[in-house]
């Protein structure tokens, strides 16, 4: 299997923390966040089979699939991460939704929508992106729905103990994760969280990627044009 993504966290982290977890072999391409790694996009994106262009993307054998939460899907019915009772798949994707809609907000926050992102592109002739303004809508809404969360995880995992995993539980470290980096005060006092943060850290592909030295040298969790990119 291989996973092509730019070079960051962004959306395809919880995906990686999936295969690294796993006993599949993948392959980890990572494509620059410059005009060279664009290029290179522009010229995967029209290959055959690419059904919804975009990134992140994974090939596995003949099969090319995108679209990050289709790819979480995809993964966790390879790996024996997608729960086979329908009420802990209901609550799993409920959940992925949720982690969505504040990650698409952090997303919405961080890239102005009124300067050049990538070629191609022409920048906004009016507005301004109020970068703090957005930033202390952010934190207040992730502190409302924390508090939604949080008592979910009161067992360790989503649908039980560390031996009942999901795609969903990836989700939640990695993208929890980005937004504890992005606002840490927002954690505090949600245990349940926290202590499934620190537990799900010291499991077997995660705990060794994190003592790694490219996770410790700093990775970038959106890309560097970003107002905030969090390396």
């Amino acid at each position: 299997m291989k996973l092509t993504y730019w070079d960051l966290r962004g959306l395809a982290e919880p995906v990686r923390y999936m295969l690294r977890y796993s006993d599949i072999e993948w392959e980890d391409v990572r494509l620059p966040v410059t005009m060279e790694g664009f290029g290179t996009w522009m010229q995967l994106k029209s290959q055959p089979g690419m059904i919804c262009a975009n990134l992140p993307f994974i090939e596995d054998g003949d099969k090319k699939i995108s679209q990050s939460v289709a790819i979480f899907r995809y993964v966790a019915r390879k790996t024996g991460l997608i729960p086979q009772d329908i009420d802990e798949l209901t609550l799993c994707e409920m959940v992925e939704q949720e982690l969505m809609d504040l990650r698409n907000r952090l997303t919405r926050t961080c890239y102005s929508s009124y300067k050049v992102l990538r070629p191609g592109d022409k920048a906004s002739e009016k507005g301004v992106h109020d970068f703090e303004h957005l930033k202390n809508s952010f934190k207040k809404r992730l502190s409302e729905r924390l508090a939604i969360i949080d008592p979910l995880f009161a067992k360790g995992s989503l649908t039980g103990g560390f031996d009942k995993l999901t795609y969903a539980d990836f989700m939640a470290f990695e993208f929890l994760d980005q937004f504890r980096t992005f606002a840490p005060e927002c954690f505090e006092g949600f245990e349940n969280i926290n202590k499934f943060s620190t537990e799900f850290a010291k499991l077997k592909g995660v705990r060794e990627w994190r003592e790694g030295d490219a996770f410790k040298s700093g990775e970038y969790i959106n890309a560097p044009m970003a107002i905030w990119h969090g390396k």
